[in-house]
């Protein structure tokens, strides 16, 4: 089997990607509402049992706030950056104390048949993007940060697979009926990435193996899939697949899409 992955919710209500190979199952964070946990796995034929890890982001609740109970179905590792797991130690409160696995910024490690390598990104709180790697390929992830940090421009050049956050719209903020304080937050440089933001990533970034680039944490208020879709494709070989993730809801292996754009 391939690497692939798939997200099983992504707004900032919840957010959850799975990310498998034939030995290795991991769940890059775990926002999902425990009603939902183990419906939207369902969804793309898996259960709890089936996760080997679980890589977090960062402790923002949209991005945790089901660990807890996905924890009391499978005991699994629990992998971040010791500032990462920090935060989170001291935001949440676990039954049981976690399996915690501390990764090291820029330093692969292996976990089960994958490697996993994290890189700090730029946000209100300590956050990580990752690479994942095996057979070959390579996935980057990058989301929740105002900016894409120029290491991580260099270093995920000639990925296989790219999902990335493109939340905002900047022309639909002005007319956005949030608070003034939070859209200043968020076009800032720790907030989130606009769709102009993220289509200059996609530009920076190698394209030359790239087959698939996912769009994810789209804001459901200040963006349209349409709008973000657009934008990342005016930067994109046109040989490379595109697609957007839903926003509460299941999406597709990535596979699939690559076969079906």
């Amino acid at each position: 089997m391939r690497l692939k992955f798939c997200s099983l919710s992504s707004c900032s209500y919840a957010n959850s990607v799975v990310v498998r190979d034939e030995n290795t199952c991991l769940l890059i964070d775990c926002g999902l509402r425990k009603r939902d946990l183990k419906p939207f796995l369902a969804g793309v034929g898996l259960s709890p049992g089936d996760i080997d890890a679980v890589l977090v982001t960062h402790c923002h609740t949209d991005h945790v706030y089901g660990l807890r109970f996905f924890l009391k179905e499978r005991n699994v590792p629990v992998c971040s950056t010791a500032a990462v797991l920090k935060e989170l130690t001291g935001s949440y409160c676990f039954d049981e104390y976690p399996a915690f696995e501390v990764l090291d910024e820029r330093v692969k490690k292996n976990i089960g048949g994958m490697a996993v390598t994290p890189f700090r990104l730029s946000h209100d709180v300590e956050t990580v993007g990752f690479i994942i790697s095996s057979n070959g390929e390579r996935m980057g992830f990058i989301t929740d940060t105002g900016f894409v940090p120029e290491n991580c421009l260099r270093t995920f050049r000639f990925l296989d697979y790219l999902y990335i956050e493109s939340n905002h719209d900047v022309e639909m903020y002005g007319r956005s009926a949030k608070p003034r304080h939070v859209i200043r937050r968020n076009l800032g440089p720790a907030g989130h990435l606009s769709n102009d933001q993220c289509g200059r990533a996609l530009r920076s970034i190698g394209q030359g193996n790239c087959r698939l680039v996912v769009l994810g944490h789209l804001s459901e208020d200040d963006n349209e899939p349409a709008r973000a879709l657009s934008s990342a494709r005016r930067r994109l070989k046109p040989e490379v697949a595109l697609a957007s993730a839903p926003s509460r809801e299941p999406g597709l292996w990535s596979d699939v899409l690559i076969k079906g754009l």
